[in-house]
């Protein structure tokens, strides 16, 4: 999970790189899927959801040379600060598809 804060004259742009970023890197190995979360209150303030089969599998793509070029167009909104990254691990999930009957 990656929460930014985003200057309203970047949004657009901050929206479209993260659409090129996961259109990129959909299809990587271990990668299951990813979310953009705007805050309604607060629309400068975003949510990046990244869901991944294991740690193991997101620090691999993490770890690779081709993360940099992958991730490359989110970078100019990354400079300004107001980031916070965190990993966590899914202990329960309730509804939808993956719910056991």
């Amino acid at each position: 999970m990656v929460s930014a804060r985003v200057e309203e004259k970047d949004q657009e742009g901050f929206e479209a790189a993260y659409r090129q970023v996961t259109a990129v890197v959909h299809g990587t190995p271990g990668h299951l899927r990813d979310e953009l979360l705007r805050d309604a209150d607060e629309p400068g303030r975003y949510i990046l959801l990244a869901e991944w089969e294991s740690e193991e599998a997101f620090r691999a793509w993490e770890d690779a040379p081709s993360h940099r070029e992958m991730a490359a167009p989110m970078f100019p909104f990354w400079s300004g600060g107001g980031i916070e990254r965190r990993i966590y691990e899914v202990r329960t999930r309730l509804g939808g598809v993956d719910t056991p009957k």
